[in-house]
């Protein structure tokens, strides 16, 4: 068996009673209680199949199912309806707390843990070390877990999940509790795993996270599988629903709200990832200079100029509108990103303007993505008149490849 995971049509329905006495009388009178009781769909016939190896970002609003799923893969709640299949020893950081006794010290919990795991005391002993190593909380281990901060807590619950050899690693938003450093640590620790062969499912609210670590994307919403995808296609699409005005997820995959106020007065022809916005079209043309010359292919250190034309609406508040650039390697991350607001400038008046951005190519030999967008700041978050992901695209050259994703010029000295 090559999958993981394999998940087919499967279902978590709650009861939604009026009042805490139906419950009894749906038990008493089932039959005369069927019609009354309405049913939830936390889940509702989601199918996926996840081959081993594989590292699976899982994106969507709060409340639309992710954890839920999650808890059913790892038998914490049964499904209602539908079958899953899991093949491999599975070890789970799921919300803070879960599988912890807060009066146990975190020492206690380790053993915990790894009996749960089905690991003997004397197996856990050689893991413990390492497990105190990473998790890096000193003498509170031989505390108990309840006066723990949430922060600890994470560092130790993540710390005890990958030293259990874990075959399949479910993360459930845990990290996002973790401070910078540690969170960097976590993401060294998914890349081991995952040149290990280890299958890792993990859900987080940080796209960005998502295209760097993960090699495919499920977005759920409202208790249905929207996509099921490449990282930057699936990441795409679920950020142009979070940042539009689009209600219904499947209007969005479907292109319904794109070809709504798609304008056919466009000027220029872009080859496109991904555009979005409540009045696409806005942004007329954009281009890349070096001086005077169009060009896409820059040198190391040669300054880069993003010319943007767009027609801003005559009903749009000038003070909330503004325009910005981002150039984004090709995991999706921001490399650089540039912005009026971040000047403090704003447009003068309504329809056709002209706005230049210039920095220069300290980027890496290789090819990257240059976003465009005309904002509404009126809001938070932000909002779009028009977003375009590949608006153009830069190639940088250099005479050799450098480690690192940019290399800005830099000084070295020798001390004597």
């Amino acid at each position: 068996m090559n999958k993981a995971v394999s998940v087919k049509n499967l279902s978590k329905i709650y009861k939604l009673y009026n009042k805490p006495s139906d419950r009894i009388k749906e038990s008493l009178f089932p039959k005369h209680y069927k019609d009354k009781i309405k049913n939830f769909y936390a889940l509702k016939n989601v199918s996926f199949e996840i081959d081993k190896g594989e590292t699976v970002g899982i994106i969507g609003k709060n409340g639309s199912g992710k954890s839920t799923l999650l808890k059913i893969l790892t038998g914490v709640i049964n499904q209602s309806e539908g079958e899953k299949k899991t093949d491999g020893k599975i070890s789970a950081l799921l919300e803070l707390g879960a599988g912890f006794n807060p009066e146990y010290t975190g020492i206690e919990n380790i053993y915990l843990n790894g009996t749960i795991m089905g690991f003997t005391r004397e197996q856990m002993k050689d893991r413990v070390e390492k497990i105190c190593d990473f998790a890096e909380i000193g003498d509170f281990v031989e505390r108990p877990v309840k006066s723990y901060s949430s922060g600890m807590f994470v560092r130790l619950a993540f710390a005890v999940a990958i030293n259990v050899e874990p075959e399949i690693l479910i993360v459930d938003e845990a990290l996002a509790v973790g401070d910078y450093r540690f969170q960097a640590k976590c993401y060294n620790k998914f890349e081991e795993l995952k040149n290990a062969g280890k299958t890792i499912l993990f859900v987080t609210h940080d796209v960005d996270a998502v295209r760097r670590f993960c090699t495919r994307c499920l977005w759920i919403d409202c208790g249905s599988l929207i996509m099921d995808g490449d990282v930057n296609e699936v990441t795409s699409k679920y950020m142009e629903f979070i940042t539009g005005d689009s209600k219904n997820a499947a209007d969005c995959v479907n292109g319904k709200e794109a070809d709504d106020n798609l304008k056919t007065d466009t000027e220029q022809k872009f080859n496109e990832i991904n555009r979005f916005g409540s009045n696409v079209g806005s942004i007329k043309k954009v281009e890349l200079f070096s001086g005077e010359k169009r060009k896409d292919v820059f040198e190391n250190g040669e300054k880069i100029t993003v010319k943007m034309s767009v027609d801003i609406p005559y009903n749009a508040d000038l003070k909330n509108v503004g325009a910005a650039i981002s150039v984004k390697n090709k995991n999706g991350l921001d490399l650089f990103v540039s912005a009026l607001s971040d000047k403090g400038i704003n447009f003068e008046h309504s329809g056709m303007n002209t706005v230049e951005f210039s920095f220069d190519n300290y980027f890496n030999v290789g090819e990257y993505t240059l976003i465009a967008a005309l904002e509404d700041r009126s809001s938070v978050p932000i909002k779009y008149y028009d977003y375009i992901e590949g608006a153009s695209y830069i190639k940088s050259i250099c005479d050799k490849e450098y480690f690192g994703l940019v290399r800005f010029p830099s000084e070295i000295r020798l001390g004597e």
